[in-house]
């Protein structure tokens, strides 16, 4: 998961540590993390115990650096899991997100031992916006395609994401509410998400 967003647009805050309907965002989307067999945060903020916790080097370089700064501590810790998801620590409704992907992953991998191919063979799967654009931080990544790609980006440092992925293989998923990747960027976003968490909102 990604933590190592500066804010600017809330003033310079820590995004991860914002409290949204009286939880941090980073809490928030830890709970989408719930089955992985683990879970490192990449950023510079508390995290709960059994949760590991790195920084990119150099500091501050970038989201392709986070991921390729959590692939290494997953290595280190010694996580054979063959799938990696990539999460924003800013999308508060990525609880609502994460079964669909698996469960994209897990019918592939069916249809790949019933026919040798298809979505078998797809290098990971990330939901797709109204305007056709694919989420590269709520996504699930084939662990070995991505670290073939970090391995062909070379230096990740000040490097975007699409720059990381942008040439992987990337199974589209719907959404049956787009709103669930909808980040907090500013305090009006913020506010929307409160309303829609609210107890009489429709969250």
């Amino acid at each position: 998961m990604l933590a190592g967003g500066a804010g600017e647009r809330l003033g310079g805050v820590s995004k991860a540590d914002v409290d949204l309907a009286g939880e941090r965002l980073l809490d928030r989307v830890l709970t989408a993390t719930t089955g992985a067999t683990r879970t490192v945060v990449v950023g510079d903020v508390d995290v709960p115990e059994g949760v590991l916790r790195t920084v990119e080097e150099p500091p501050r370089s970038g989201p392709a650096a986070g991921i390729v700064a959590g692939l290494h501590a997953l290595a280190a810790a010694g996580d054979p899991a063959p799938w990696v998801l990539v999460l924003a620590t800013d999308a508060p409704g990525l609880a609502r997100v994460v079964p669909l992907l698996l469960q994209a992953a897990g019918v592939a991998e069916v249809l790949a031992d019933v026919d040798g191919g298809g979505l078998g063979g797809a290098d990971g799967f990330a939901p797709v916006d109204a305007g056709g654009h694919r989420q590269w931080l709520a996504a699930l990544y084939r662990r070995e395609a991505l670290l073939r790609a970090a391995e062909a980006l070379g230096d990740p440092t000040d490097r975007s994401v699409r720059q990381l992925v942008g040439e992987l293989d990337l199974h589209p998923v719907d959404l049956p509410d787009e709103r669930d990747v909808e980040d907090v960027d500013t305090w009006e976003d913020h506010a929307r998400w409160t309303a829609r968490l609210n107890p009489g909102g429709d969250a």
